[in-house]
């Protein structure tokens, strides 16, 4: 299977190529489209206006715009988790691997603030099998964060919530800063979060080596 590169930081349609074909093109296009417009407006014939396809085509493939959101959300939601945790690897400690992991986060959500609405914010409105693949990625990041409890130093008082109340805490920062219209200053936000993850963890600015965990998080 051929690797696929990272997601491509686009701003504003004007930078988006013209040629646009592929399913993924129009996964782009899904996505980019809720961000801009909102799902709830996003409509299938701006989709594929900016697709360059026909709606025949579109419907044809994938049956309509909800199924097409679902698609384009798996995929992108999907390499964004794998990006953040290979962000995290080969760190010195877990509060290394934390901070690398979220900075990443931090510089996607800041490049690609139409693309980063829709994973974050638009997929509340869309729910269905999208919301299942949020759910899905946020507890295989939040059995990344829950690895801090098996390192030297962690707090006794640490528990599964510990990890879940961190993901929570992120991923609503980072939403409240999108609808704000302050996605491009959001990285000044890595300190501080960094702070809050390795107290709720250690009690302290220490924390041990993180990876992914190795079990397969439950479906919700």
């Amino acid at each position: 299977m051929e690797a696929q590169g990272p997601l491509r930081a686009v701003r504003s349609w004007e930078e988006a190529l013209p040629d646009r074909s592929s399913d993924r093109d129009v996964h782009e296009a899904m996505l980019l489209t809720a961000g801009e417009r909102g799902y709830a407006k996003a409509t299938v014939r701006e989709v594929t206006e900016r697709a360059r396809i026909t709606e025949d085509r579109f419907h044809r493939r994938f049956g309509g715009k909800e199924a097409c959101f679902a698609a384009a959300y798996e995929e992108a939601a999907e390499q964004l988790a794998g990006e953040l945790l290979e962000a995290c690897r080969g760190a010195a400690s877990w509060r290394d691997g934390f901070q690398a992991g979220l900075a990443a986060l931090l510089r996607f959500v800041a490049e690609q603030p139409l693309l980063a609405k829709a994973l974050l914010i638009e997929v509340r409105a869309a729910r269905g099998e999208a919301w299942v693949s949020h759910q899905r990625q946020v507890e295989r990041l939040t059995a990344a964060l829950d690895s801090a409890r098996s390192e030297p130093g962690a707090r006794a008082a640490a528990s599964p919530m510990t990890a879940g109340f961190m993901a929570g805490a992120i991923e609503e920062s980072l939403s409240v800063e999108i609808a704000a219209g302050r996605a491009a200053d959001v990285e000044r936000l890595l300190p501080d979060l960094t702070r809050l993850a390795t107290l709720q963890f250690f009690g302290s600015e220490g924390g041990g080596k993180m990876e992914e965990a190795s079990t397969t998080p439950r479906r919700r």
